[in-house]
């Protein structure tokens, strides 16, 4: 429209109603839009078969890299020299890619689902420090488990097991490839002897060892995951509600034995910063408290750092409310820093804690060499974002460790070091959202912020249009050139 052809009423109408009209969309867009985005956006987070979290939930979007390391026994046969600590060293990373995808998923009414896991490892030779054909020495699982099972047993019957053992190939150590060790298995006299015997107080099922064997891309050995979608609820999203079938896992008692937290896939938006985080990680079946620390910027996202402390593996010893973590019928409750898994590993003297046993009791590195404790290497700590709940960097790191101890009825075990824990294996679970993960988390959290900018620049301008038209008004300097030339008011 050509404005000098207005008049002046017509020009004031124009002003005046775009100024209004510009003036009272910028106040509604400050005022409405940071709500109204930030409902939209907590409405699509819900998991569901149509929500934009599904595809992102059934198949991993960004690359998880699993380091795994060995540690070589590198002086077993001065195991009965008092004079000589056993030494470990630590043999890797063995580094393989995770994919991770979800199988026979099933929805619930009440706004659950439940499905399989299923992890495949891919290896990832550039990456690696060694390969698969290095040779290792790590203690006999098979001969170490048999001994701890029968060490409170009575003469007689660990008179017979012993003679059995050396009879049957029982030996201190087994000196295998890393490939052997973490996926490809091995065959072992004892193993297969101690299956034929069939007894449960000696629970082995197979004559092949590994620490994965037949589980890579297998769907059912971690069992199935029955967790909230957030629907109706966010600060339910993502936690687990079953596992197997069951709300509670059977190994540990009370609450320690509940089935809890998130399995890693998703996690509760807007949660309080004073509040723990909780991780269920089944091959312990137990969940594991991580505790907000320092403020750190990722990507150009502020994000919180949730890292384990020293009551995570804690027993009851510094922390009463961790005792059931400390099976009933143990022998004796571990010192703080090591968890006895024997009750989720069928028996077998397994411990988990932090690698090279940062935070635990001194006593762990004592009696042994070889380990240095690093806390920026070896916590266990995610990285979140905590408005939407996007985990942006994974530092999942826990070591296995075998209990050893001197046991005078068995010749395998007769005159060792009296006690000591033997550094197993390590592994410590990498992932970084990339950058074009990143952009979208950027976009969703700066939406709110976009509106108010613009509302802002609404309402200058609506302001600015209004302040002309007024200040036009008041001197009467409205003004227009008619076809002849001549100016009027």
């Amino acid at each position: 429209m050509c404005c000098n052809c207005c008049s002046v009423r017509q020009r004031k109408i124009w002003v005046f109603t775009l100024g209004t009209s510009f003036l009272v969309l910028g106040i509604l867009m400050i005022c409405v839009w940071p709500g109204l985005i930030r409902k939209i956006l907590y409405n699509e987070l819900p998991l569901s078969k149509t929500s934009r979290t599904y595809d992102k939930w059934f198949v991993t979007p960004i690359p998880i890299y699993m380091h795994m390391y060995l540690w070589n026994w590198t002086n077993p046969e001065e195991a009965t020299n008092p004079d000589v600590k056993p030494n470990f060293v630590p043999m890797g990373p063995y580094v393989f890619r995770e994919a991770k995808i979800k199988e026979d998923v099933e929805w619930h009414e009440n706004k659950t689902v439940t499905y399989f896991g299923t992890r495949t490892w891919f290896f990832v030779p550039e990456k690696t420090n060694g390969t698969l054909d290095d040779l290792i020495t790590c203690p006999n699982v098979g001969s170490v488990s048999v001994a701890s099972q029968m060490y409170d047993e009575g003469f007689a019957k660990k008179l017979l097991l012993n003679t059995l053992l050396n009879a049957n190939g029982g030996s201190l150590t087994w000196t295998k490839t890393a490939e052997e060790w973490l996926f490809k298995g091995f065959y072992d006299e004892f193993l297969d002897f101690a299956v034929g015997l069939n007894r449960p107080d000696v629970p082995i099922e197979s004559p092949y060892f590994a620490l994965f064997l037949g589980r890579n891309g297998t769907k059912d050995y971690e069992g199935t995951y029955t967790v909230h979608t957030g629907q109706g609820d966010l600060s339910q999203m993502g936690q687990l509600t079953h596992w197997n079938g069951s709300t509670h896992t059977g190994f540990y008692e009370g609450e320690c034995g509940k089935v809890n937290g998130s399995t890693g896939d998703l996690w509760v938006p807007n949660r309080p910063r004073d509040e723990a985080i909780s991780m269920f990680i089944p091959d312990t079946c137990r969940y594991i408290n991580l505790f907000a620390g320092e403020n750190r910027r990722k990507l150009g996202i502020d994000a919180i750092q949730y890292a384990t402390n020293e009551m995570t593996f804690d027993s009851g010893e510094k922390y009463p409310n961790m005792k059931c973590f400390c099976p009933k019928e143990s022998d004796h409750c571990q010192k703080t820093g090591v968890i006895d898994l024997g009750p989720c590993t069928e028996g077998a003297p397994m411990y988990m804690s932090h690698s090279h046993f940062y935070l635990a009791d001194p006593s762990y590195r004592e009696n042994i060499t070889g380990t240095a404790p690093d806390p920026k290497e070896h916590a266990f700590s995610i990285l979140m974002e905590p408005t939407l709940g996007v985990p942006l960097e994974v530092h999942a790191d826990v070591m296995i460790s075998l209990r050893i101890r001197r046991d005078d009825d068995f010749k395998i075990f007769r005159n060792i070091h009296e006690e000591f824990y033997a550094p197993f294996f390590t592994i410590s679970q990498r992932a970084e959202i990339d950058e074009a993960l990143a952009a979208e988390v950027r976009l969703a959290l700066n939406l709110p912020s976009y509106g108010v900018y613009g509302g802002i620049a609404f309402t200058a301008i609506g302001a600015i249009m209004l302040i002309i038209g007024i200040y036009l008004t008041i001197t009467r300097n409205w003004k227009r050139h008619d076809n002849d030339g001549l100016i009027k008011n």
